[in-house]
């Protein structure tokens, strides 16, 4: 079998376009990650109110927005993420399930509802298109397409 050997020319200028562009909007990827926790966030408690049928008079109810917190943006350049996390107490008894006890006795087990990793996972192509439309405009923004 015969040895191939292929060139690439002009990588270690796209690589520097790209670190150019890093660069130049920094804080791009961190607005279009806090844009979109907070809509996955709107997304969790609807899923929580329409599941569990849920009313949100209480304070700690995971039918409130005000019952999921979104972190700031952490990390640097390309490895920055968000965190959604709880505030209520029973939030994973919730979704995860629980076993269902009397006096000590377990009696039966209460189902997890899933709805924090049905919200995610609906929403994860929204998440690719909306990181694809602010690639694409960044690239033309920056003169590389």
């Amino acid at each position: 079998m015969a040895d191939a050997e292929l060139k690439v020319k002009g990588l270690d200028e796209l690589k520097m376009s790209f670190d150019q562009l890093v660069a130049k909007y920094p804080d791009k990827a961190g607005d279009l990650l806090k844009k979109d926790a907070l809509a996955l966030r709107r997304n969790i408690v609807n899923n929580a109110k329409e599941l569990t049928k849920t009313k949100s008079d209480h304070k700690k109810s995971l039918g409130k927005l005000s019952s999921f917190r979104v972190s700031q943006v952490q990390g640097l350049m390309n490895n920055q993420f968000v965190e959604i996390s709880a505030k209520s107490p029973h939030f994973h008894l919730v979704e995860k399930g629980h076993e269902l006890k009397v006096k000590g006795k377990t009696i039966g087990f209460v189902q997890g509802v899933h709805y924090l990793d049905k919200a995610t996972k609906v929403y994860e192509d929204k998440f690719e298109e909306h990181v694809d439309n602010m690639v694409e405009a960044l690239l033309k923004e920056g003169g590389l397409i």
